[in-house]
């Protein structure tokens, strides 16, 4: 799966220079607010069908508590059906005591479902919507839907910058009153930049 293999060259990358930042990184400073970026990979299902999961990350940290984060997400599903979506979401931490920090997040995007001829078993939610005999044909055809976002995990630090984080995400995908369910079990690896950290000399200023 090509896709996949740019995503793994891509993890390799990310977390090679991320290392190099840590090692130049000396902890003689307090955290002030910073940057992230994750990779992640994991099991997405959907009207019961399950596939593998994969995609990045980037977000603000905004304070100890509160964060935004843009997420693009690759669900590689069987059956000749494909998902893509993007959100952008809210991160509130319950607690800022390190190491594990348990978080709520929500947010909006868009998800985008891809059909080819080889779908044998089309969602009842885009059923209605498949042109009669264009996927018989082996035609593509792609849907994209506004989406609602809400989950939940933990953030396990396991050095002053690099944290672990397992999380439960659940897209509700919206057309008109109907919903489509796609929920996602992942795991991050994920790097935090501190951006504008205080200096002791400025500690007590």
């Amino acid at each position: 799966m090509k896709a996949f293999r740019s995503f793994q060259l891509a993890a390799l990358i990310i977390l090679a220079t991320g290392s190099a930042a840590a090692a130049q990184t000396v902890p003689t400073h307090a955290w002030s607010h910073g940057t992230t970026i994750n990779l992640f990979s994991g099991v997405g299902v959907a009207s019961s069908n399950a596939g593998v999961t994969f995609g990045g990350a980037a977000g603000w940290e905004v304070t100890r508590t509160f964060g935004i984060e843009g997420l693009a997400e690759w669900l590689d599903r069987p059956r000749g059906e494909e998902g893509f979506d993007v959100s952008l979401s809210g991160l509130v931490n319950l607690t800022s005591a390190r190491p594990v920090v348990p978080f709520l997040k929500a947010g909006v995007g868009f998800y985008r479902a891809t059909f080819d001829g080889s779908a044998t078993d089309v969602p009842e939610f885009y059923q209605h919507r498949i042109n009669d005999g264009q996927t018989d044909a082996g035609l593509r055809q792609t849907f994209t839907n506004p989406s609602f976002v809400v989950g939940g995990g933990l953030s396990v630090f396991v050095s002053r910058h690099w944290a672990i984080r397992p999380d439960v995400t659940v897209t509700i995908v919206r057309d008109h009153s109907a919903s489509y369910i796609v929920t996602g079990v992942t795991v991050h690896a994920a790097y935090h930049f501190e951006d504008h950290p205080v200096t002791p000399s400025r500690l007590g200023k």
